[in-house]
């Protein structure tokens, strides 16, 4: 009877056990571990995970739920521990603890958030005991290692690469992640897409404008006059005189649009010849052209009004009430092709505040004047004064950012077309005469070196509108990304 019952027990629990799948096995449970590590999990990251997916911790799991779980690690988009807060937070009920910092070392400098929702920004000097010594520009501070969150970032470049992994180092310029295959430093330029996690929590990016996601806009125009700097790819602007697109990183296109609405079409191709760019510093070289098909001899006439001398010797810039089509001109309806050649420099360099930039432009140009001088009637002579002989224009402008979003700029030039015009005549001239939105009427005091400041506000990250004291006195810029 003993026996018999003996062999009852044994057979149910053959019956049962045969019934429930294989528990995971040890080589199953060590593979995920380090499938896991290697995809930066930490533990209780990788609990979080299981409880997310399975409802179960790992040792509860059975063999076909660890191969599921191998095969998934190994796959080419495997889980990642940015990915579960934001699925966790979606579980009726669930609450997710903030997960902390896996990395920290000697060296790092980034904004570091806290537990307890403090903000700090600084840079790790020492670690000792469990407790980073961080220096702020607000003194030493001393924090727990697991008073620090975890920060971890998805990056996808212009390029089509993509990274992801915790923050090592930020600055205005770049970011520097370490990735699965080592440390990666990505300029802010070239980020197409970007979601940061502080403790596994996805940041909106209203609240992560500080930090930058796009790359900040370059000014490829002070006052009218060009920069170095190009549009980005397949971006597209309009302002108050021209419009433009950035076809790549080293070719842009403009056109006065005003001009071309009256017959001259035009173009203004910008090559970029050289380019260099650090964490810290941007400089770039470039050669630029205009090319005008149609363009008015009264508006060369008018450009170049001081050099045209009355019977007098009197310049007729001077000359009130004068028109240059029915006064000046012998010819008031000729056209010619035009064209103007330049080159440029720029450069541009963080402050030591790490609040901004600043930077100059050098330039020279050139045009085709004495080539297509029209001819003028009777009473009037084009001077013969040496200054004119070669047109030319240089110039050397500067920008400074006072905030992130307001720009101090200056220029200074040496120009033997410039003319100095009060605010009414500029308004009249605009929008006033028979060529609308061209600046081309032949009054103004004629001033060979002159120069200007002013501001430019960023009302968005695409619109600013810019104030000075000369022609036109008041620009605006509306730049469309990835148009």
């Amino acid at each position: 009877m003993t026996k018999l019952k003996v062999f009852t027990v044994l057979l149910m629990s053959v019956v049962f056990l045969s019934a429930q799948p294989d528990l995971i096995s040890e080589g199953q449970v060590n593979a995920l571990k380090i499938l896991a590590e290697r995809n930066g999990f930490t533990e209780q990251q990788m609990d979080q995970f299981l409880l997310q997916r399975y409802g179960k911790p790992m040792a509860e799991l059975n063999k076909t739920e660890g191969i599921e779980l191998i095969k998934l690690f190994q796959s080419p988009n495997p889980p990642k521990p940015a990915d579960l807060a934001p699925s966790l937070a979606t579980m009726p009920g669930t609450v997710v603890p903030p997960t902390l910092a896996t990395i920290l070392e000697v060296g790092m400098s980034k904004r570091f958030h806290l537990v307890d929702n403090n903000i700090i920004e600084g840079k790790i000097i020492k670690i000792e005991d469990g407790i980073c010594q961080i220096e702020t520009v607000d003194g030493l501070l001393f924090i727990s290692k697991s008073d620090i969150l975890d920060e971890v970032v998805k990056v996808s470049k212009k390029d089509g690469t993509r990274y992801s992994g915790p923050v090592i180092n930020e600055t205005p310029e770049d970011i520097t992640i370490r990735s699965n295959y080592g440390d990666v430093c990505i300029s802010k330029r070239d980020i197409r897409d970007f979601d940061r996690y502080h403790g596994g929590k996805l940041i909106p990016m209203t609240e992560d404008v500080r930090r930058f996601f796009r790359g900040e806009a370059q000014l490829i125009s002070i006052m009218m006059d060009p920069t170095a700097f190009l549009l980005e790819e397949q971006t597209f602007y309009i302002s108050g005189l021209s419009m433009g697109y950035g076809f790549s990183d080293n070719f842009m296109l403009t056109t006065k649009f005003g001009s071309g609405f009256s017959g001259d079409l035009n173009i203004y191709p910008k090559i970029r010849l050289f380019h260099r760019q650090t964490g810290s510093q941007e400089t770039a070289a470039t050669v630029g052209l205009s090319i005008h098909r149609a363009y008015p001899l009264t508006s060369l006439v008018a450009k170049y009004s001081h050099t045209i001398l009355d019977s007098s010797g009197q310049a007729i810039n001077e000359i009130k009430g004068i028109n240059v089509s029915d006064d000046v001109l012998m010819d008031k309806k000729a056209t010619n092709v035009y064209s103007e050649l330049y080159v440029v420099i720029s450069k541009r360099k963080s402050l030591e505040s790490g609040r901004g930039k600043a930077g100059w432009t050098l330039g020279m140009k050139t045009s085709s004047f004495n080539q297509i001088k029209p001819e003028l009637q009777s009473g009037y002579t084009w001077s013969n004064d040496a200054q004119f002989k070669i047109p030319f224009r240089i110039w050397m402008a500067f920008e400074y950012d006072l905030r992130k979003n307001l720009k101090f700029i200056s220029k200074i030039w040496v120009d033997n077309s410039n003319r100095t015009r009060d605010v009414e005549n500029v308004i009249r001239d605009y929008v006033g005469d028979d060529t609308p939105f061209v600046l081309d009427s032949p009054a103004g005091k004629y001033s060979l070196v002159d120069f200007d400041f002013g501001f430019l506000y960023a009302l968005s990250e695409n619109f600013r509108i810019g104030v000075h004291f000369q022609q036109p006195f008041l620009d605006f810029y509306w730049e469309f990304f990835e148009f």
